[in-house]
């Protein structure tokens, strides 16, 4: 193979072996993080948990009752074993791809926390995303703008 021909195997290569996606059969979903928030862990649960660096985890919570799109966020967040971030300062619903979702965000301190809630048939997905209040805006933007590529597996 000549120097030419090389190249752009190489090339092409190089950017499948960089590509951020998720596919995990543990959460039941695929999804494509910011571009800086890499995969840290995963952790097979349950509920089964994806940390990526910035900030950002993917809970995927199965078993006990989903709760109610409308649920207030103490209980999403309690039926996911997580305490509330603070100072509730928002809900909203809406839809991604993925279905119907609940978007909360919380306070507390200098820090700020964005939720989205998507229940399923037999689970619900969370995507947490938390900064201190410096990064948060860019970094919410960031993050609500790949929510797009969050798809269920099963």
């Amino acid at each position: 193979m000549n120097r030419s021909a090389l190249l752009p195997w190489l090339l092409l290569c190089c950017a499948l072996a960089c590509s951020r996606k998720l596919e995990s059969n543990a959460l039941g979903l695929q999804y494509e993080p910011p571009s800086g928030m890499a995969l840290r862990t995963e952790e097979p649960g349950p509920p089964a948990v994806a940390r990526f660096e910035g900030g950002l985890e993917l809970r995927s919570v199965s078993g006990q009752g989903v709760p109610r799109l409308d649920s207030p966020s103490a209980d999403v967040l309690g039926a996911a074993g997580i305490p509330v971030p603070g100072k509730q300062l928002n809900a909203t619903q809406g839809t991604l791809p993925a279905g119907p979702v609940a978007r909360y965000e919380f306070q507390q301190g200098a820090s700020r926390t964005l939720v989205y809630f998507l229940p399923l048939k037999d689970r619900f997905v969370l995507v947490l995303y938390s900064a201190p209040e410096r990064d948060y805006g860019p970094g919410s933007a960031r993050v609500e703008r790949t929510l797009s590529t969050l798809m269920p597996t099963r």
